[in-house]
């Protein structure tokens, strides 16, 4: 069982909620509010226990594309999504991730999500998670102002719908339910990619890439964690990036050049990767 004192003492510090409101491009922003990234009806408030099985798990409750913009971006740019409502600060202990989904019809203003989506990156501990590190300041998207990925150099020209996704695992505690999840999603196109770029075949749903009970959002942290052996959600794909590593060992960024050969969606094996630095 969780010390309550302990447990107060987190939340004393990180009970700000928040949403992911507006898109930096390289480091500057760029347009408005809810410019590129779809605005909704769920204010700064997480989605928690079985709500991720609804259609609304994609991209919020009464989000929509077609008052939303969509920003040109080319293959390596480096993209934030920012905190909303005046958040610019994470303070929240858990793991981020970022998906894309082709428009299939080619115009993202009219595509609702119900495709293929993918992973284009992770975020996992930047610090050894020992010392109570996981509850806190060890994960990599700790006192960040969002949720920062690259555009990966192997996806082709097209209209993509863009969602990032914090987890907060503090009030998880092993059992289904627990793990928060705060998301948003923007609308980009991609130009300029190579004449050999390719759309990943490794996808999955939204719902049902996460579940409720999956390893990777029941995960203990109150329990002097060592390492987080898994990783929410679907596989990176090739070409896409992980921020940080299971155990801390390193906070750089790295990306992904060949098919990991262990682990499946939600599993709570080990998964072999084959990564160079950047």
């Amino acid at each position: 069982m969780v010390n309550a004192f302990a447990l107060l003492a987190l939340l004393s510090t990180a009970t700000a909620h928040y949403t992911f409101d507006r898109l930096q491009v390289n480091g500057a922003q760029v347009g408005k509010s809810w410019q590129y990234i779809r605005s909704h009806t769920r204010g700064y408030m997480p989605t928690k226990g079985n709500d991720i099985l609804s259609s609304d798990f994609r991209c919020q409750p009464g989000s929509s594309g077609i008052n939303t913009d969509v920003y040109t971006v080319k293959p390596g740019d480096k993209i934030s999504f920012l905190g909303a409502y005046g958040v610019t600060s994470i303070e929240h202990p858990g793991p981020a991730q970022v998906y894309m989904s082709k428009a299939p019809s080619g115009s993202v203003k009219e595509y609702d999500g119900s495709g293929d989506w993918f992973k284009v990156r992770e975020a996992l501990f930047c610090s050894s998670p020992g010392n109570d590190g996981a509850l806190k300041a060890a994960w990599c998207t700790w006192g960040q102002p969002g949720i920062e990925f690259e555009i990966p150099d192997r996806l082709p020209n097209g209209e993509y719908l863009v969602r990032v996704e914090h987890i907060p695992l503090h009030g998880a505690q092993g059992k289904p339910g627990g793990a928060e999840f705060y998301y948003s999603c923007g609308q980009l196109k991609i130009e300029g990619a190579s004449s050999s770029a390719w759309l990943p075949t490794r996808t999955a749903k939204i719902p049902g890439m996460i579940q409720p009970g999956d390893a990777a959002v029941t995960f203990n942290i109150w329990t002097k964690v060592k390492s987080y052996p898994v990783s929410p959600g679907s596989e990176l794909i090739i070409g896409g990036t992980t921020w940080g590593t299971a155990d801390g060992s390193s906070k750089g960024v790295i990306k992904q050049l060949t098919k990991r050969t262990v682990g499946m969606v939600g599993s709570a094996a080990v998964r072999a990767r084959s990564m160079v630095g950047l």
